[in-house]
């Protein structure tokens, strides 16, 4: 069973971005990490981690779906992710 490392990373990436955002909007989600994992944070590390490890598993054999690299795909998803978290914040809590 083939591991694609780029594509965990990829698959993580956007799902950090997601629990990020729904964690600060709806607080019952935050609850549930703090009441699983002590904090959220650490919850939703955990949640990244398992979601790299199935993800590369899952996603092993797969190429993207367009012209770009296992590779790009998972640079451009960390960004793309980053940028989120940031523009959410930037948005929320300055604006």
């Amino acid at each position: 069973m083939k591991f694609n490392h780029y594509l965990g990373a990829a698959v993580a990436a956007w799902l950090l971005a997601i629990m990020v955002v729904v964690a600060e909007l709806f607080a019952p989600f935050k609850d549930f990490l703090i009441a699983t994992f002590s904090h959220h944070w650490i919850g939703k590390a955990v949640i990244v981690a398992l979601a790299f490890v199935i993800g590369g598993f899952l996603l092993g054999g797969k190429n993207p779906i367009s012209k770009y690299s296992s590779e790009d795909v998972a640079w451009y998803s960390t960004l793309g992710g980053l940028a989120a978290i940031l523009a959410f914040y930037v948005f929320e809590f300055i604006t």
